[in-house]
């Protein structure tokens, strides 16, 4: 482990603080529901650390190791993680009853759930009630999708299920004013003949350090390469699966370095990294600190890492969530190559984190490489005179605001010189990314010059 960061934490989800968790005794099933559940497929999930016994999920005996299964918090033995292939609704909703059949303790069992949006987006995941229960999720969704964690060589899981129930939200009718008007030619735009803005994604400043661990097991499953490229949060919540890049950040230097109020002021050259998110840390597990109704340490303010108030402030007496003295600030971990080549810090610093899942996608794409390892370059332009200002890492989720024509260039998906505009002044070449092919062109009522 590296000595500039606190040790990895990982892959408990707590589920009495949720507060997108709530018990309804009176939410009824909706009709295609009340024909019967949705059972998981015990044999189809995506198990790490976990083996299927006579038709139970239990911990692999022989893989429970610190480079076999999930990191985990401090003082606790193995665990495994199972997550559920994606299963269609007939109808929109955004309640679901999740049940889960154990044998064992309750709480050595542990669940999350999510669903697509209507923008074709995931919600973040939602743990939960112990045993079992009614989850409620941020918007209505048509696609859903579990995760259950196992702690435990006693205990195992023998079936899970869910059911959609009747939605709190109300869909809009077709006749309905959209607020700030709407596509209603199809180009993108609000009718005007200027594209529409999409919403953008919040962002704060971090405190990073370096992951380091290279062999050990992330908490979605990923064993840690050298010169990897994504990064830990401290919570479950924005955790993508495993090679998944649903849940990707921008992260960009800033200038100053070193921790707040300990007098650092070395500065460093501006560069972005696009990210996904595979890991749970530093410090806390349930601190979201990017939502505005977040699950921990709800007396914070929004974008204020628990682990930077503890150590800046005393707050929680200096302590984590799990009573460590916090030694450093940190509210991100970056993984060696990110650290290393996509932002080249030399030092651990503050930089500027854009959660790209909380805005609003224009056009999503997924970067792609034929190594499925190596990151694609970002530059200032569409072409190689210009810069490399950044990286992009496979499977990280960027938003295409427009393209360009540009230098021809070769990648998984061809040879072209189309370049997509992905944020300000960060461009990649079209054919290392999987969509985006709808933005529209660069200074084509965009608002954005043509490079």
């Amino acid at each position: 482990m590296s000595d500039d960061r606190c040790e990895s934490t990982a892959v408990r989800t707590l589920t009495a603080l949720g507060a997108a968790v709530l018990l309804l005794p009176t939410a009824a099933p909706l009709a295609h529901a009340q024909e019967g559940w949705l059972p998981q497929d015990l044999e189809s999930a995506d198990r790490v650390g976990l083996v299927l016994d006579d038709g139970s999920l239990r911990l692999d005996s022989e893989k429970t190791g610190a480079t076999a299964a999930p990191r985990r918090e401090p003082g606790r033995a193995g665990s495994g993680l199972a997550t559920f292939p994606e299963q269609p609704l007939t109808e929109a909703t955004d309640v679901l009853d999740v049940r889960l059949q154990t044998d064992g303790a309750a709480e050595d069992v542990t669940a999350e759930a999510r669903g697509t949006r209507s923008d074709g987006m995931w919600t973040e995941w939602h743990p939960v009630p112990e045993g079992g229960g009614r989850v409620i999720l941020d918007s209505g969704v048509s696609h859903v999708q579990l995760r259950v964690e196992l702690d435990g060589a006693d205990s195992a899981l023998d079936g899970v299920r869910l059911r959609p129930l009747e939605p709190l939200y109300a869909e809009p009718d077709a006749d309905d004013e959209v607020d700030g008007g709407g596509d209603v030619d199809g180009d993108g735009g609000d009718g005007t003949g200027e594209a529409t803005v999409p919403d953008a994604p919040y962002s704060a400043r971090l405190f990073a350090t370096r992951i380091g661990l290279v062999g050990g097991t992330t908490a979605n499953g990923h064993t840690v390469r050298p010169d990897d490229h994504f990064v830990a949060l401290p919570s479950r919540r924005g955790l993508a699966t495993r090679g998944g890049g649903e849940y990707t950040v921008r992260v960009c230097t800033t200038g100053a370095l070193g921790p707040e109020g300990r007098g650092d002021t070395e500065t460093h050259e501006p560069r972005c990294a696009y990210l996904p998110v595979w890991d749970v840390g530093p410090w806390n597990i349930t601190d979201d600190h990017w939502n505005d109704d977040r699950q921990s340490w709800r007396d914070l303010d929004r974008g204020r890492p628990q682990a930077q108030a503890a150590y800046a402030e005393g707050y929680n007496d200096g302590l984590d969530g799990f009573g460590r003295r916090v030694a450093n600030p940190a509210g991100i971990d970056l993984a060696d190559g990110a650290f290393r080549h996509g932002l080249q810090l030399p030092t651990n610093g503050w930089v500027e984190v854009d959660y790209l899942w909380t805005g609003e996608y224009r056009a999503r794409a997924e970067i792609a490489t034929s190594t499925q390892s190596d990151p694609v370059i970002v530059r200032g332009g569409p072409g190689t005179e210009f810069d490399p200002v950044g990286l992009a890492a496979h499977k990280a989720n960027v938003d295409v605001a427009c393209r360009t024509e540009g230098d021809a260039a070769t990648g998984p998906f061809g040879t072209g010189g189309t370049w997509y505009r992905i944020g300000e002044g960060h461009y990649v070449p079209a054919v290392f990314a999987d969509g985006g092919a709808e933005a529209p062109e660069c200074g084509s009522g965009t608002g954005l010059p043509t490079p």
